[in-house]
């Protein structure tokens, strides 16, 4: 379990099956910034050989949600 994570959502593409997005929610940036410093390297280890390239990590800020019901601003 990690310190602020909420939830997370992976999409793959129905014409391209490779293509995959994950998308995790976290309280605050600050929560995501510590995972991906502190984490995220050990995982992506671990998955590099089932990886055809390697993924690439974008930040954005939550606008709106009804689904997962995240306040405005939370990191994404």
């Amino acid at each position: 379990k990690q310190t602020g994570f909420v939830d997370e959502a992976v999409l793959v593409s129905d014409t391209e099956p490779t293509r995959i997005l994950g998308l995790s929610f976290w309280n605050s940036k600050e929560d995501a910034e510590r995972y991906h410093r502190e984490q995220y390297p050990k995982i992506q280890e671990m998955l590099k050989d089932l990886l055809g390239t390697e993924p690439v990590v974008r930040t954005f800020d939550v606008h709106t949600s009804t689904t997962h019901r995240i306040v405005s601003g939370k990191a994404a």
